[in-house]
Parts: structure tokens; C-alpha cells; sequence
């Protein structure tokens, strides 16, 4: 154990950051050095995310860490009790780092596999300060963070990353299967949950696992490895779907592995507009939009700490059931290390990376930071994207590009905002958050992480506080008016086919009343008794009946009546011939048709044939006027 007594004797104050205390991974190592704090009353500075630093650690829950958070519990209130701690104004790690890299005078804390290290090392700064660099329990002394950086190298791309093989099984496996875990505890598939590009996702025995089956060729050397080094990380956090054991075959040979169960929808399902909130969460209110952003940021800032980067956020890969369970998914593609996470989304990326092979570069923590600003923005705007505007370019990507944020701090130019009452919830943000999207959208300005939580918990203790005067501030869409139709159940953006025609004015007795008294009524004729026909029979006769004369209105005799299919085909096929019964004249002409006039008055004869073609008139223009 190092003499924390005898090396802190040179200086002043100490700078810890938060990933040092995580990383001591032995509680007696920890309250040894702040034993030695206090005996010597050295003034410790922590950064203004500090504290959600230490929340989202305690939120993760993961039961690997209990020691070590207990431990820091009692660190943090040892100090505070000491009134040795102080507290920067700036929640931003690189800010706060700035403020004391130049003082010789001071020591530095930190987590060697931690975001801040990397952050640390990207400073392009004059860097005298001493530096304790904490490595899973480990502890290496530099006298200045230049020659830390020298001795402590940064990570570069695994080779493996540009294998395309792939691990070959020759298993499909369906319901009732089973599959190995790493410590040989066999377990069954019991039913299939969902399908996806990359696998199958089953139900096992024990309901709060579910194991994740790779497709044939799903498993590469780089998803592979990852995951073994993931598993060994241990990061089984309760609202992280975490590798919690690797899964083989019974032939041994690698087939996914088994995570923790997450509940609810999609973020981007649930957060689709006005409509989707109210369908998924209708009693919700503004504090809980923020509250669910929060519990997002949280899990990224709890990776953040242990050096893994989520690379390809966007709102499918997590799943909510409440604005306190949210759960990130899709884990498997993360960077940690030297393994970078080879996907990602174009609308959540930087543009400096949409032209790169992601397999082929490690993306830095200024990367992170672009895709979270984004994330921060979608939800609180219930999944509007910060570059969806009016009347402004011809894609999203040229909006990016340009940095055409259509929101200003001063309200001075809000004709390019999306309709739908997004310009209230814009009204309803604090200045700070105003003013970070404004920085970071249209000046490109990037936020670590922790900084969008700090900003969100204080929008959130004001909704709390009731500090806002017009009651419209707390709802989920303020001044929203427009109320969906209960009798249409409409889950965002377009209708289909059938809601249009479901939803359509024309869809009611009224509208069909209406158009049947437009059409012009014919005088209604008697029905045409159907020709006494009880000499045919489906197998024919051999006796054709005689055409029939039809008596006209002179009292002439007209043109014979056309027979029927069934009797010309009998009269091609027999030779034979009888005389059939007569008929009588008048009963003839009865039954009778008169010859009908050709073209369109013929065709709409009937009245059902009249409204027929209103109806398919009118409802054709009310689609077009409804997709125009």
C-alpha cells in the first residue's frame, strides 16, 4: 500500500477526479488516503459533475461495486465534515482540468481507464501539476501529467478489428434448445422474444436474463473478443443490458451471450411526436421528459467512468418503461480499449466522421459528446431532431453540415421551427439549456456528458420547485391544442391507407344521404321475371327453343330476342329440333327488355350506379387533399 502520508507532504491541494475513487477497487486503499487528507488538512477540488458522477454510480447498482461505493460514501462525507472540499462552478471535466494543470503545487487523482484520461491527455496545455494515476487498484506516481503521458500511452487500433471472418457454427437454434454459459450451467431457450439483423433474442428459465443468439456468421474475431473482454469488465448494471456471461454450443463453439431482461419500448417508438407520448405515457408531465433524459445521461456518464464509449447512439438502442427505467441495448457494439465499435448513425454523428470506415479509427470522448447533445435534444423534444426545421435545406444532412439550427436564444428568428408546439417547449427550456443548444448546434461547440445532466437536474428541481408561473410549462407539449380523434388511434406521422379511409368526412350516413340526393332518379321499372326455361337441364336437350317474337309498341312484330348462352351452345351441339311450348304475346312483351340505349346514360341507369360514382369521386378528392 502506498504512503499516501509522505507523498502528499509537497503539496498544497489535490484535484481528484471521480473515476480515482471508482478505480481504488479497494476500500482500505481509499480510506487511506483521505485518512491522510484529512490528518493533513489538504484542501481537495472536485468538478461541478461530481456529484452526478456519484449518482449515476449509485443508480447503476452494480452489486461488483458495493464495497467500493460504500467506501466512497463515507470518503465524501469524512471531507465534507472536514470542510476540506471545494467544488468548481464548471461541471465540464476539461474545463475543471484546465483550472489547475499549470499549479505545481497541486496533485492530480484519476482513473487510468476512465473518459477523463482521455480527455486529460487531448489538452493541448502546459501540464506541471503531479498526478496519481489509479489502474484498477494499482497506483503509479508521475511528478508531472507531461510525463505521465509520456509512460502511459494511448490505445490504438486492434488489429483484429480488420479481420472480416467469422466464427462458424453449424447450429439454428429455435425454442426448447439448449445453450452453455462460460461456467458450464446449461440453459433452455424457452420462447423467442424478438428477430434481428444480427440474431435472435430468447426467454430463459430465469426471468430476469434473456440470452441473445447470433445469426450464422454473426460472430466476428472483433465482436468476439469484445465480449470476452466485456464480460471480464463487469459492468452488470441494473439499467445496462451488459454481456453477463459469454454462451457456446454444446460442441463448445461461441453462439452470443446472456444479458440482463429490459422492459418497456423503444425511445424511439414512445418519444414519436404528441401522439405516441400521449399513447405510451398519458400521465405524464414535462418533469417527466426531463426526468427520463436524466436516466439515459446517467448510463452514459456510468460508462464514461469506466472508459467504454456507446459509439452508435441513437434512440432505438434503449428501451423505457418509466421516466426511471431506462435501459441501454444493443451493448455489444461498443468501443472499450482498442476495440472500436464498428456501426454507427448518420443523424447522431459528427459530420468530420461520416465518410470513415468506423472499424478502422477509435472514436475520442469529443465524439461522444456531438451524438449525446443530439440524444439530449430528441427527447426532451419527445424525437424531434435538433436540425428538423422549416423552409430551410433540401436534407438533414445539409442542415448538419451547415449547422442550421432553427432556434435562437432571443426567440429573433423562429419561422423555421417545426409546427406542432415545439417553439413552447423552447419557451419553457432554462436559459442554460437554451444556450448550450444554441452553442452546440449552431457554433459547434461540444459538452461532455455530465454537463447535459448537471443542466437537466437543474430544469428538472425547477418543474419540482414550481418556479415557472404559466401552468403550460409543465405539461408535455405546452399551448398544444389539437386533441386526437378517440375513434382513431393514430401512432405518428402519416396515415395509411385504411386510417384515411376510416378518418375520411365522406365515411358517414350523412355524406352518403347528402350525394344520394344529388343523383338524378330514373323512374323505377318492374323487375324482369326470370324466362321459363323447365325443358333445360345442365345436361342439355335436344330439342333448342324457338326464338320468340317480340311485340312492339306498334303491334308489330320485331327482331327475335337473343336465346341465352346455355341454349346457343345446345342449338351448336344438337341437330335435332321439337316446337316448344308457346308463349303468350302479351305475357312475352312483359317480360320483354327493350333495347337500351348505348353509352354513359346507359351505364348510369340506376340510381346505385349514380352513387357509386359520387361516392368514388368524392373520396378521391378528399385523399388528395389529405396527402397534398
Amino acid at each position: 500500500m502506498a504512503d499516501f502520508a509522505e507523498l502528499l507532504q509537497d503539496y498544497t491541494s489535490i484535484v481528484v477526479d471521480y473515476s480515482a475513487f471508482l478505480e481504488f477497487r479497494d476500500p482500505a486503499m481509499q480510506e487511506a488516503l483521505v485518512g491522510s487528507i484529512v490528518a493533513q488538512q489538504k484542501t481537495v477540488f472536485v468538478s461541478g459533475g461530481f456529484k452526478a458522477f456519484h449518482e449515476c454510480v449509485i443508480k447503476a447498482n452494480n452489486p461488483n461495486e458495493k464495497a467500493i461505493v460504500y467506501q466512497t460514501r463515507q470518503s465524501l462525507k469524512c471531507m465534507a465534515d472536514a470542510k476540506l472540499m471545494r467544488v468548481s462552478k464548471s461541471a465540464s471535466t476539461v474545463d475543471f482540468f484546465l483550472e489547475h494543470l499549470g499549479n505545481e503545487n497541486e496533485c492530480f487523482f484519476i482513473g487510468r481507464n476512465s473518459s477523463s484520461f482521455t480527455r486529460l491527455r487531448n489538452i493541448n496545455a502546459q501540464r506541471k501539476s503531479a498526478i496519481f494515476v489509479i489502474d484498477q487498484g494499482r497506483i503509479r506516481f508521475y511528478p508531472t501529467i507531461d510525463e505521465c503521458m509520456e509512460e502511459e500511452p494511448g490505445y490504438s487500433v486492434n488489429p483484429i478489428s480488420g479481420n472480416s471472418d467469422f466464427i462458424a457454427s453449424s447450429h439454428y437454434f429455435s425454442v426448447g434448445d439448449y445453450v452453455y454459459t462460460d461456467d458450464d450451467q446449461r440453459l433452455t431457450l424457452t420462447s423467442l422474444i424478438s428477430t434481428g439483423a444480427e440474431g435472435l433474442v430468447f426467454c430463459t428459465e430465469d426471468e430476469q436474463y434473456v440470452a441473445k443468439i447470433y445469426h450464422k456468421g454473426g460472430i466476428t474475431p472483433l465482436r468476439w473478443y469484445k465480449l470476452m473482454k466485456m464480460r471480464q469488465l463487469g459492468l452488470n448494471a441494473v439499467n445496462i443490458c451488459w454481456p453477463y456471461k459469454l454462451l457456446y454450443s454444446n460442441e463448445k463453439m461461441p453462439v452470443g451471450y446472456l444479458m440482463k431482461k429490459a422492459s418497456g419500448s423503444t425511445i424511439s417508438r414512445a418519444f414519436d411526436g404528441p401522439d405516441a407520448m400521449e399513447e405510451n405515457f398519458p400521465c405524464w408531465e414535462r418533469v417527466n421528459v426531463v426526468e427520463s433524459a436524466i436516466s439515459f445521461l446517467r448510463i452514459m456518464d456510468y460508462m464514461h467512468l469506466h472508459g467504454v464509449l456507446a459509439g452508435d447512439i441513437q434512440l432505438k438502442n434503449a428501451m423505457i418503461d418509466d421516466d426511471s427505467h431506462v435501459y441501454l441495448i444493443d451493448i455489444d457494439s461498443v468501443q472499450y480499449q482498442d476495440l472500436p465499435c464498428p456501426v454507427g448513425t448518420e443523424e447522431f454523428t459528427r459530420p468530420e466522421l461520416w465518410d470513415k470506415s468506423f472499424v478502422s479509427f477509435l472514436r475520442r470522448p469529443q465524439d461522444e459528446d456531438y451524438s449525446v447533445a443530439i440524444l439530449v435534444f430528441s427527447m426532451l423534444f419527445c424525437g424531434q431532431h435538433p436540425y428538423a426545421q422549416r423552409n430551410g435545406l433540401e436534407t438533414l444532412r445539409d442542415e448538419m453540415e451547415a449547422r442550421s439550427f432553427p432556434y435562437t436564444t432571443d426567440d429573433s428568428q423562429n419561422d423555421r421551427i417545426p409546427l406542432g408546439g415545439y417553439d413552447k417547449i423552447w419557451d419553457a427550456l432554462t436559459p442554460t439549456l437554451k444556450d448550450m443548444f444554441v452553442r452546440a448546434f449552431a457554433e459547434g461547440e461540444l459538452f461532455d456528458c455530465v454537463e447535459w445532466t448537471v443542466a437537466l437536474e437543474e430544469y428538472r428541481d425547477k418543474l419540482n420547485a414550481h418556479e415557472y408561473d404559466d401552468p403550460e410549462v409543465y405539461r408535455v407539449f405546452p399551448y398544444y391544442v389539437e386533441e386526437p380523434d378517440p375513434q382513431v388511434k393514430k401512432k405518428g406521422g402519416k396515415m395509411g391507407i385504411r386510417e384515411a379511409v376510416m378518418s375520411s368526412s365522406m365515411n358517414t350516413p350523412e355524406a352518403a344521404n347528402s350525394y344520394a340526393r344529388q343523383v338524378p332518379l330514373h323512374q323505377e321499372e318492374k323487375p324482369k321475371p326470370k324466362p321459363e326455361q323447365a325443358h333445360l337441364s345442365f345436361k342439355g336437350s335436344s330439342n333448342p327453343p324457338q326464338q320468340t317474337q317480340i311485340r312492339t309498341s306498334s303491334g308489330q312484330s320485331g327482331k327475335p330476342a337473343t336465346s341465352s348462352a346455355l341454349a346457343n351452345r345446345m342449338a351448336a351441339q344438337h341437330t335435332s329440333s321439337a316446337p316448344a311450348p308457346e308463349q303468350n304475346g302479351e305475357k312475352a312483351a312483359e317480360q320483354a327488355k327493350p333495347e337500351q340505349k348505348k353509352g354513359l346514360a346507359a351505364f348510369f341507369k340506376k340510381k346505385r350506379w349514380n352513387l357509386a360514382l359520387y361516392l368514388s369521386l368524392a373520396f378521391g378528392i378528399e385523399l388528395l387533399r389529405y396527402f397534398k
